[in-house]
């Protein structure tokens, strides 16, 4: 398959980048801290779910920031070089470009996750936790949920990427998104808060339809299948009770795998009817 060719040829791109090398040692690097810290700061049983609470914050750092870095440059670079014009001359459909680049970028993706993950279980359920076939299969789902992540903010990158015309913009498009979704979201929550409680339409909390639309973005989403499926909260704790069903884990598991197909497919439609 053509695809294959252009996947072995990505591949090895990404592996001649040091920033992408770096962010992915990093990410190794914080789960095996993790894991390490984990037990020595939890008092009670060491679980699956507890570990996996524990790691939301730097999961939501930095595999946002590493699946942009793979996306937003995957196809700008080579439309602004004038490369992609040569590459769909040989026998290359614009399908097999983007399976290609979705692959041979990806392994950097799943390299991550993969060894992070698995030699954080090794250093924590193997000596303190106990381990059963039902605990592995928790913990498998807990990985292929984490990779499904990244995935998220890849294909976002890869949007941007099919969007723009130059790789200035593309860059500065990725930041903005690393910005808002990762660094400031919390704040606009607060900041809603406020703008409603000023407007009479809201009184220490935030409307359920309000906290909907806030947390339907892909971190929060994260945190909350995170918490309803493995560590066994829910966001009824936010409202002091029982919350909207549409708040659940299982809608926000939902409107999860929403944005995991939708960037990819947008930008894949992007692709296809772009005039290069």
């Amino acid at each position: 398959m053509s695809w294959q060719a252009i996947a072995r040829k990505e591949y090895a791109e990404i592996r001649q980048s040091r920033l992408v090398r770096y962010l992915v040692y990093l990410f190794i690097f914080a789960c095996l801290i993790g894991a390490y810290v984990f037990p020595l700061n939890t008092t009670g049983d060491i679980t699956l779910g507890g570990f996996a609470g524990y790691m939301v914050t730097a999961v939501s750092i930095l595999l946002p920031l590493i699946g942009l870095l793979l996306g937003y440059n995957a196809i700008v670079s080579e439309r602004s070089a004038g490369q992609l014009a040569l590459v769909l001359g040989m026998p290359h459909s614009r399908r097999d470009v983007v399976v290609g680049k979705l692959c041979g970028r990806g392994i950097a993706l799943l390299g991550a996750v993969v060894i992070g993950l698995v030699g954080a279980a090794v250093l924590v359920f193997y000596p303190y936790g106990s381990v059963t076939v039902t605990s592995i299969f928790a913990y498998l789902l807990y990985i292929v949920l984490t990779l499904l992540f990244g995935v998220i903010f890849f294909g976002i990158g890869l949007t941007l990427s099919t969007l723009t015309r130059s790789k200035q913009l593309a860059t500065l498009s990725a930041f903005a998104v690393f910005f808002v979704f990762v660094v400031i979201w919390d704040e606009i929550e607060t900041g809603l808060l406020f703008a409603l409680e000023r407007l009479g339409l809201a009184h220490g909390d935030l409307p359920a339809g309000v906290v909907f639309v806030h947390q339907a973005q892909p971190i929060p989403l994260y945190d909350r299948i995170v918490a309803g499926f493995f560590e066994g909260t829910s966001m009824s704790t936010y409202f002091g009770g029982d919350a909207p069903w549409f708040l659940n884990e299982w809608a926000g598991l939902v409107l999860f795998l929403l944005w995991v197909v939708l960037p990819l497919s947008v930008g894949y439609r992007r692709f296809r009817e772009v005039d290069l």
